[in-house]
């Protein structure tokens, strides 16, 4: 019983951990878009900030790539793509998020 007891468990912490993987996932994705459209930004502001709230402490992601694509009529594109942290062997979960705005441009009143 106990074995039985001891793996349900793990999957509630290996879901609880794939759970806030994809949380931070949206957020890095939220925050590499914000700064990726921001007066100054570009892509690899963009990056920059996805990956360093990826890469933070606390973060549950692994193996985590960040794209970002200039689309025409200057809107911006950002993907990410990772995997939860595993604590049982052979279970792992992806994660991915991405976000898509316009970037944002001074125009002179012209």
């Amino acid at each position: 019983m106990v074995p039985v007891l001891m793996f349900l468990l793990l999957v509630v912490v290996q879901l609880c951990l794939w759970m806030h993987a994809v949380q931070v996932t949206q957020l890095a994705a939220s925050e590499g878009d914000r700064a990726a459209r921001s007066f100054g930004g570009g892509p690899a502001a963009g990056v920059a900030s996805a990956q360093g709230i990826l890469h933070g402490s606390g973060s549950d992601v692994t193996g985590s790539q960040v794209v970002v694509s200039v689309l025409p009529g200057d809107s911006e594109w950002l993907q990410i793509s990772g995997r939860a942290t595993s604590v049982i062997p052979g279970l792992s979960f992806g994660v991915s998020a991405s976000a898509i705005g316009p970037i944002q441009q001074f125009r002179s009143s012209e």
